[in-house]
């Protein structure tokens, strides 16, 4: 049977959900209530590549909402730490590299705060 590679945003939500504080929300989109009372982690997949059959190296786009830059940043700080943290046990990514640092933006609409960083996330087949 070939390998069957996870899903790489729900593995980092997954991921980030159990390490980072309550009352963080979590998506692949923000939705459109949206109002910042809560940080927003949105997780999604923009490319990558396949070592077959042993690697799917994910690029993954991380934002982190919220009503304020110095909130939203020491979220953003926390997703950078646990991701990057993986590197010393390689569980439960085989390898994580930063690709583009944090970069604050504001919503040009809402005028909400947003942090983003993009990342390499490698990823080790389920079965196979």
């Amino acid at each position: 049977m070939p390998p069957v590679f996870p899903d790489v945003e729900a593995m980092v939500i997954d991921f980030l959900r159990d390490r980072l504080p309550n009352g963080v929300e979590f998506g692949t989109f923000v939705p459109h209530e949206y109002d910042g009372a809560n940080p927003f982690v949105v997780v999604h997949r923009i490319g990558g590549f396949m070592n077959w059959p042993a690697l799917d190296n994910a690029t993954v786009e991380i934002e982190v909402w919220s009503d304020s830059r110095e909130h939203g940043h020491d979220v953003a700080q926390l997703v950078v730490s646990e991701l990057m943290g993986t590197r010393l046990t390689g569980q439960p990514f085989a390898r994580v590299v930063v690709i583009a640092g944090l970069v604050y933006m504001v919503e040009d609409v809402t005028e909400l705060s947003q942090w983003v960083s993009t990342y390499q996330i490698s990823v080790r087949p389920e079965r196979g």
